[in-house]
């Protein structure tokens, strides 16, 4: 076994030292924040190459980089292993050692362009890891360049499976598909968000969702936008749920973030996973080895545990009063009766008068217009056209919630789903496109996510 190689063992190693000279990762980066979100845009185009600034937009990146797939948190982590299972295999799995230096300068990139966000390396890792368990998912391997080969594509999102359908919107330059988008790269960027926000994270002129580099520096720049304070919980939960919309996908980046930044991981050869391993700092007299030992590693930024929203519990209510009961019985009785009753009850005849007949009172009802049917959401209650049923209305509000879902409206208005659900019964699923369309210009994202989502 070559010299400063051992096989990992124990709980992990010790990564915790100071920060290394900024010049040796990021000499060729200049950086600065600008509340202009065209400056910013157009910064983020021209990537880090020539003297050209690293920009956190000051307005949260709202469309993902990344759509969950059913059934997989991440194609990083093999189906069906536990969560459990992914935190307690890390040092055994290891770091690839080019992965390690681009965690490693997103770090200390974003530590000078956003000094508020506190980014660590370790969430970053973290996505890596869970997205394409370090550049290596599907046979790939990082090169010495950092890029991985022959290249890493998530499935066709063609709507198809259940996953999202997000029509082309890089000619197929990116993912080598001409129909539909397809997540790229080690940190899987749908295309449409990497055109628009993707950096040149390694100064070589060239914005390549394939390079380690490029895409965990522009992994960085996503989860700082904003004004965001990732050692605050709430703040660390939501931009990792932008990045990825899953919560589930969020509670295993933020705990393997955490067991990285308490020494479970090790730096391994570009490719190697499991066997033959290099200690976090044994390699420094190995000239085979050219990574990062834990004394070139940025000090390590522990995060919180960030509490999810929680999904409201619905409460069961006797719609034959209208009264809600409470959640729970308020008290147990305070006391067992004291004694027998007193006497015994006086009996009374009941009269012989017979009882006063009247007519019973017909309940007043709200009688709706002709021909119209009602169905009440969460948002509100919605109106069929004339003639519709309420199976055909239901039908509508169910394919108007799930395509608006689609272009991450989760949460739409009254008036919005209203107008989504006329337009279906009127002229069917191209009047809805019109519909969303619409929303997503009064929005402002329908160049950036609209249009790769609904074609052109």
């Amino acid at each position: 076994m070559a010299k400063g190689k051992r096989r990992a063992t124990g709980s992990g190693w010790r990564q915790v030292a100071p920060l290394i000279p900024l010049a040796l990762f990021a000499s060729a980066f200049t950086v600065s924040a600008t509340d202009d979100p065209a400056i910013a845009t157009a910064s983020l185009e021209n990537g880090l190459s020539g003297g050209n600034p690293v920009v956190v937009p000051k307005q949260p990146i709202a469309f993902p980089a990344n759509v969950p797939v059913p059934g997989v948190v991440g194609h990083g982590v093999d189906p069906g292993e536990q969560p459990t299972q992914v935190v307690s295999g890390l040092s055994r799995n290891g770091i690839p050692n080019a992965a390690l230096k681009a965690y490693s300068r997103a770090q200390q990139v974003l530590a000078q362009a956003d000094p508020t966000c506190h980014l660590p390396w370790t969430l970053v890792a973290a996505i890596g890891r869970v997205e394409s368990n370090h550049g290596r998912f599907g046979g790939n391997s990082l090169n010495s360049l950092g890029v991985a080969v022959p290249g890493i594509f998530g499935p066709r999102l063609d709507g198809s499976s259940g996953t999202a359908r997000i029509s082309d919107s890089d000619a197929g330059s990116f993912d080598g598909d001409g129909a539909f988008d397809r997540a790229v790269g080690p940190m899987q960027f749908i295309p449409g968000t990497w055109r628009a926000m993707g950096v040149d994270g390694d100064g070589d002129g060239v914005r390549n969702p394939q390079d380690i580099d490029d895409a965990a520096m522009s992994t960085g720049v996503y989860l700082c936008s904003g004004k965001t304070d990732l050692s605050k919980a709430s703040d660390l939960n939501a931009a990792v749920l932008r990045y990825n919309h899953s919560q589930q996908y969020v509670d295993l980046v933020v705990s393997i973030a955490k067991a990285y930044a308490g020494g479970s991981w090790i730096a391994v050869g570009n490719g190697t996973a499991g066997d033959d391993v290099d200690e976090a700092g044994d390699q420094i007299d190995d000239p085979t080895i050219d990574a990062p030992s834990d004394k070139d590693l940025p000090e390590a930024i522990d995060i919180p545990t960030p509490t999810a929203t929680a999904t409201p519990t619905p409460i069961l209510t006797d719609e034959r009063d209208g009264n809600r009961p409470t959640d729970r019985p308020t008290a147990t009785p305070t006391a067992t009766p004291s004694s027998r009753p007193t006497a015994t009850p006086t009996t009374v005849r009941p009269t012989t008068s017979k009882p006063t007949t009247a007519k019973p009172t017909v309940p007043t009802t709200t009688t709706p217009k002709p021909g119209l049917t009602s169905l009440t959401t969460a948002v509100g209650v919605i109106v069929g056209t004339a003639g519709s049923t309420l199976a055909e209305l239901q039908k509508a509000t169910t394919y108007c919630q799930s395509e608006m879902a689609k272009v991450t409206i989760t949460k739409p208005t009254q008036t919005q789903l209203q107008k989504c659900v006329t337009a279906y019964q009127t002229g069917g699923a191209k009047a809805v496109d019109q519909v969303i369309r619409g929303l997503l210009s009064a929005l402002g994202l329908l160049g950036i996510l609209g249009g790769g989502i609904l074609g052109s």
